[in-house]
This record gives structure tokens, sequence and C-alpha cells, in this order.
């Protein structure tokens, strides 16, 4: 009778004290649910293709340029800003979620210090580089968020899970980006034609002007119906792959073979534009992220790279290597832009490519500028001397007979 009124022995209440129940432990599925998240989130976050510091989707501009009036630019900044956060602060609620904080205690401490540290790893292992001070920063603020929003949830579990479930379809859906599969089929023959005639390639400037026929010849040759913009396409992205980086295959939510990367790296390695190895991979990529993406955000991956290369242990700012950069979008768009421009691009082409119509001169411009010599002689991203070499780079630009 007794136990009946006090319930199980060990639990009786003392004076003044309210009956409590014992703490259940989680059960093992429950235990690991949250560090078997964690670790696929990571996963995503590390495959999720870069580079694409100003990715934003169209939506997702247009959305924010509606609500707040603000230009093209910076609704871009802000839209992709918001989108990225998204996945980093997952990332953050998944850490508290995964260490089983409830409160503020050691546990969610050691969440608020652990958040930061994996978004920067993260970010470090999917650009291929240390990221850069700003980077960083925001990387870590909104790990940190994400983490502190977990907690503030915890009492509202529905809640919690919806928002999870939310800021990861969010983050991966406006990433998404991808081809069809006949243009990849397309690319991929025009690849390995390439890869086929590369041994009567030759070395330097000539090798890549020889590329560049022989791919637009390939793709008109194997073009859908005749169409002269997909079969620009299809060459585009099969120079972006072989003479840029392969990792745009990634970006197009496809994969390269590995057993041909040798080949590719062999052959990339000996073409050169205006005398330089790197400039036909600024010029393809670039290329290639228009082709995938548009040329606004294809320009801002070269200004992130190049402010990158500013900071210590970079090669340096370069505005040959954003010409070269300018050039490549600017390609794209008089390729694809309908089907008599991308007609006469390639006839052009095809009769004997000649860089100088494409490509202007960049090797008189400055390059190799440390930050502080970016801010002080140029004035930074904003200042007057940097707006002036833009001006002479687009100019040089509107003179390519080729990108008319």
């Amino acid at each position: 009778m007794r136990e009946r009124i006090l319930g199980p022995v060990g639990f009786e209440p003392g004076p003044g004290r309210e009956p409590t129940s014992p703490v259940e432990p989680r059960s093992g599925a429950r235990r690991w649910l949250g560090p078997a998240l964690l670790a696929a989130w990571l996963l995503v976050l590390w495959l999720e293709p870069e580079p694409r510091p100003l990715g934003a989707p169209e939506w997702a501009v247009a959305a924010l340029r509606a609500c707040t009036g603000a230009g093209e630019p910076a609704a871009r900044l802000l839209a992709t800003l918001a989108l990225r956060a998204s996945g980093l602060a997952l990332l953050g609620a998944l850490t508290m979620q995964a260490l089983g904080a409830r409160e503020w205690n050691r546990r969610s401490l050691l969440a608020l210090l652990l958040a930061p540290l994996l978004a920067v790893a993260v970010l470090w292992a999917n650009l291929g580089y240390f990221p850069i001070a700003l980077q960083i920063g925001i990387a870590s603020l909104c790990a940190v968020a994400g983490a502190i929003a977990r907690l503030a949830l915890r009492r509202n579990p529905l809640t919690a899970a919806g928002l999870l479930v939310g800021l990861g379809a969010l983050f991966v859906w406006a990433g998404a980006a991808g081809i069809r599969d006949e243009l990849d089929n397309a690319a991929r023959a025009v690849g390995r034609q390439l890869l086929a005639a590369s041994a009567g390639v030759p070395d330097g400037d000539d090798g890549h002007a020889r590329l560049v026929q022989l791919a637009f010849g390939f793709a008109r040759a194997g073009a859908q119906d005749g169409d002269p913009v997909f079969a620009n396409r299809a060459a585009i992205l099969a120079l972006a792959v072989v003479l840029g980086e392969e990792r745009l295959a990634t970006v197009a939510r496809r994969e390269l073979d590995p057993a041909r990367l040798p080949e590719v790296q062999a052959l990339r390695a000996r073409i050169a534009l205006q005398g330089r190895r790197d400039w036909p991979q600024h010029f393809w990529v670039s290329a290639g992220l228009t082709l995938l993406s548009d040329s606004e955000r294809s320009i801002a991956v070269g200004v992130a790279k190049e402010l990158m290369d500013a900071t210590p242990g970079g090669s340096g700012f370069s505005f040959s290597d954003l010409a070269a950069d300018a050039a490549g979008n600017e390609f794209t768009r008089a390729a694809t832009r309908d089907a008599p421009s991308a007609r006469a691009l390639a006839d052009r082409i095809r009769a004997g490519f000649a860089s100088a119509d494409f490509v202007p001169e960049l090797r008189d411009l400055p390059e190799g500028l440390s930050s502080a010599e970016f801010h002080e002689r140029y004035g930074g991203l904003g200042g007057a001397e940097t707006q002036r070499i833009v001006d002479e780079i687009r100019r040089r630009l509107a003179d390519c007979p080729g990108l008319r």
C-alpha cells in the first residue's frame, strides 16, 4: 500500500520536494542520430560544388530586388550570403544537436567552439585553399548563430525540425546546377576527340588555337539537328574541362572519368595563351562558369579568386587575370546568344582561330599586387584607379571583333 501511494522505492519525495521521475537515457539509435546527421551534412557542404561565391539563383536575386529595391550586384551579393548562410547555420545547429546540448552547459559551449571550426574546415576542403579572413568570419558567425538558434528552440522540437529541414532543402536546391544528358554526352564526345588528337597538337599558343578549332569542328559535326547554339555549348564545356579545370564537371553535376585525368592535365600543362600557361585556364573556366550560370556570377568568382590571391602567401591580385576571366565570359555570351551569333562565331573559329579576335592584350595590365598594394595604389575594388583599369579592360574587350 505504501509503495502504491509513494511510487517506486528510491523516489519518495523528501520534505519540501516535488516528486521526480528518472531521466530516461536516449536509446542507441537516438544517440547516434545527431552525429550521423552532422556527418551527412558535412559531406554535403564538402561536395556541394565550388567555386560559386556569388552563385545565387535568379529567383532569389529577383525577389531581393523586388523587396529591397537594391541594384542587381547588391541583390546578388545579399542573396548569395543568405543562401550560403543557410548551409553553415544548419551545420551549427546540427553540431549542437550532435552533442546533445539541451541547456547552457559545457556541451553547449563546446558546440559553440566546435561549430565555427567545422565550418572553416569544410570550407577549406571545398574550396581547395584556406579561406580568407572575410570567409572565415562569415562562416564562423553563421555556424554560431545556427547553434544558438537550435538551443533556443530546444523546447519546440517540431519547429526545430522544420527549421533544420528547411535550411537544408534551401541550400541544396539553391546550389543545384546541372546540364542535360544530351549536352553532357556531346561535351564528352568532343573531349574524347580532343584527347585522341592531342598527340598532333603543338605546344603553346599554337596548340591552344588548334584545340579550339578542333573542339568547334567536332561539336558542329555532332550537333543535334545542326543547332549552332547547342554545338557551341558542347565545345565550350569540353574546353572548359580540358583546358580550364576538371572540377567544372562537378559544378555541372557530372563526373570526369578519373582514368583520363592524367591525360587531360598533361595536355593542359603545355598549352598557352599570349605566352602564359595560366591564362587559358582563366579564360576557359570563366567561359564554362558563364555557360553553367551567368556572366555576373562568373566574373564574381574571378574577383573573389584575385582577392584571395592578394592575401599573404598568394600570387597577388592580377588585373590581367581578371581581363582573361572577362574575355571568357564575353566569349560564351557571343557563342550562345542566339543562332545567328553562334553560327557566325563558330564559322570564324573554324576558318582559323586568332586569339586576338577573342582575347585582348593582357601582358601590360598590372598583376602580382599584394592586398596592401592593391588598396594603397588602386583604392581597392571601389577605387578610382581600379575603375580606370576596369574601363580600359572593357574598352579592349569591345575592340575584339570576335566578341561583338
